[in-house]
């Protein structure tokens, strides 16, 4: 059995928490410490017990607790060469550093884990796929094109995170400046709705249980959108009962269990 469990995903933070049995894994910790510890807490999980760390790329809303909780709780760090070289600074010392390779698989605390190159605007930049021999999750959740690597490293899974960042329409009438629009929709950027439902449809098998919808923008999209999207997509999963979940910034959870 995985469980999944959503603790904070948005443009302000974001972590989530895979669980195989009694032991924990986070992936990535965009928020400080102490909220990290605080969500752990309200789904039951002691910060303490959890096995390390998974990060993802060195943005800082994925990085910003890793470095508190990595001393606090004396967990170990899995980050690649590139990335730490670019959010050392960030992260400040670490309890125990483990480098893993982009592309290349690697076990820890019960888990096999893939991790996968994604375009985005980053040093080396990540997803990852995850199983423990009888489940099989994927995390991307910063990307700004859909790969063929990406296409094939998410298919054959029986749970998704993956980003549905934006809606195009108000991402161009919103607020940001030109520079920044111009980033988010780039090929190094963040996937629109309508580019995470046509890769979702994409990668529909008798497998797959859950899509838990990811890194929503606060300012350029609605749940309602981002799930109105997916379903439109993806009506024969959802009629044969398959799940799909938005993952907010403000509150934790769904738990999902596999």
């Amino acid at each position: 059995m995985i469980k999944i469990t959503p603790l904070a995903s948005g443009s302000s933070g974001n972590s989530y928490l895979i669980s195989n049995c009694d032991r924990s894994i986070l992936i990535d910790a965009g928020l400080s410490g102490k909220q990290i510890s605080e969500r752990l807490n309200a789904v039951g999980v002691d910060p303490s017990c959890l096995k390390g760390i998974l990060v993802s790329h060195a943005h800082t809303d994925h990085i910003k607790g890793v470095g508190v909780l990595s001393r606090k709780f004396r967990l170990p760090v899995f980050i690649n060469e590139n990335t730490f070289k670019v959010a050392q600074h960030a992260l400040g010392r670490l309890h125990q550093r483990e480098t893993f390779y982009t592309g290349r698989a690697f076990e820890f605390a019960g888990f096999k884990i893939h991790p996968f190159s994604v375009p985005h605007d980053c040093a080396d930049p990540v997803g990852f796929r995850i199983s423990n021999g009888n489940a099989k999750v994927g995390i991307a959740t910063d990307l700004g094109i859909v790969t063929g690597l990406v296409r094939n490293l998410l298919t054959g899974l029986n749970a998704v995170i993956l980003e549905s960042n934006h809606d195009p329409v108000m991402l161009r009438d919103g607020p940001y400046p030109w520079e920044l629009k111009q980033r988010v929709r780039s090929r190094l950027g963040h996937l629109s709705n309508a580019q995470s439902a046509e890769l979702l449809e994409s990668i529909v098998n008798d497998d797959l249980k859950v899509v838990i919808l990811a890194h929503m923008s606060e300012t350029n999209n609605t749940q309602e959108l981002a799930e109105g999207c997916a379903r439109e997509s993806l009506r024969a999963f959802t009629a044969q009962k398959g799940s799909i979940f938005c993952a907010t910034q403000s509150r934790v959870g769904p738990t999902i269990e596999l």
